[in-house]
């Protein structure tokens, strides 16, 4: 048997620099210049074969003498997670390691090649039950939705409430919204965040429709913002805000309804389909009726930034051409089946000083269906 071949120091310190000193065992993560119990600072790595250095050994074949001091053989790791590969090789196989080391090295890459305040930004949670559901929005997602960006700080602006009924009158709807919201979004935009200005803001938001509608109207468009999406079907835990792939959805505008009216309802259908047995309120009767829509509308619909884009466009041109049509004196109501990203967008793509009357409804089902909630502007 050939005698080991010593990794050269040159090797070991690019796997240092790659790697950024931290395990790169899928999520361990360890700073490995440091002892986490005691803190006393040293080597406590292993720099460890993914094909080991001979045929015999964890995960050992043909190319073990060749993929000695290759650097695309390497990983950095505790010595506890040195020993889990080792002990386990049936578990961890070459193929998953080196997808592993591919992953944490390219999340440091990304981390790291960026300067300068543009990519950093503010992170705001936004998230208030539906009925008596309460989701959780996790940290961890979150940051790894935002990259390349990173958050300025881990407070961000923080809007929560767990005890909404969304069966209160309209009154108290408004009064939620002035007083949790508004209040909220505009002393952070005027005040900053311990003192520093808000620059960048990055939303991410659970809440019923027409709170996430008047978000949106709060937030507006002075500031630069990133809307993220939910998704409920992606089996990537880590990855729930992330946004998946680069497919665009294309929008549908219909004018179902036109009659002599200044009452308009605006349909929003792209996660759901909203029939006409779900608006049946006496001042309706006699409106015109708009509908947004997509040619499949689903709950999973929105995976793609250019999707979100691309809706806002549309939605801008659509208020523009009811307005034209039928003067500033109408009055809209949009009834939302929507994703939560579209329902920010909706809100955000509002301009104060040139719409007309827009209010937002929820719906409740039975014989009630849509019930206007909200005036946005």
């Amino acid at each position: 048997m050939s005698k080991r071949k010593s990794i050269p120091e040159a090797v070991r310190l690019r796997l240092w620099v790659a790697s950024a000193g931290r395990c790169e065992f899928k999520g361990c993560n360890e700073y490995v210049w440091r002892n986490g119990l005691t803190l006393s600072e040293g080597n406590f790595a292993d720099v460890a074969h993914i094909i080991a250095s001979s045929e015999d050994g964890p995960r050992g074949n043909q190319d073990s003498e060749d993929a000695q001091v290759d650097f695309k053989n390497l990983m950095l790791l505790c010595k506890k997670c040195h020993k889990e590969i080792d002990d386990n090789p049936e578990l961890y196989s070459a193929s998953l390691l080196q997808a592993w080391k591919k992953e944490h090295e390219n999340r440091i890459e990304i981390q790291t090649s960026y300067t300068g305040e543009i990519h950093e930004s503010t992170i705001l949670m936004f998230t208030v039950n539906i009925g008596d559901r309460q989701v959780p929005i996790s940290l961890e997602t979150v940051r790894a939705a935002m990259l390349p960006r990173y958050p300025v700080d881990l407070k961000g602006i923080r809007i929560k409430d767990s005890d909404f009924d969304k069966r209160v009158p309209y009154d108290q709807w408004m009064a939620f919204a002035k007083n949790k919201i508004e209040r909220k979004i505009q002393r952070a935009l005027e005040e900053g965040i311990d003192d520093q200005v808000v620059k960048h803001i990055s939303v991410f938001a659970i809440a019923p429709m027409p709170l996430l509608m008047y978000l949106g109207k709060c937030i507006g468009d002075t500031v630069p913002t990133d809307i993220y999406q939910s998704h409920r079907d992606i089996k990537k835990t880590d990855s729930t805000w992330s946004w998946k792939d680069e497919k665009e959805l294309s929008y549908i505008i219909r004018h179902e309804k036109k009659r002599d009216s200044k009452t308009i309802l605006l349909k929003l259908e792209i996660s759901d389909f909203i029939s006409e047995d779900k608006y049946h309120q006496e001042e309706w009767e006699d409106a015109n009726v708009y509908q947004i829509t997509i040619p499949n509308p689903s709950p999973h619909c929105m995976s793609s930034r250019k999707s979100l884009e691309n809706f806002a466009y549309s939605y801008r041109d659509l208020l523009n051409r009811i307005q034209k049509e039928h003067g500033k004196d109408c009055k809209i109501y949009i009834l939302p089946a929507v994703p939560v990203s579209v329902a920010v967008q909706a809100g955000r793509a509002l301009l104060p000083n040139k719409d007309p009357e827009i209010y937002v409804c929820e719906y409740y089902g039975g014989e009630i269906g849509f019930k206007t909630v909200l005036r946005l502007n």
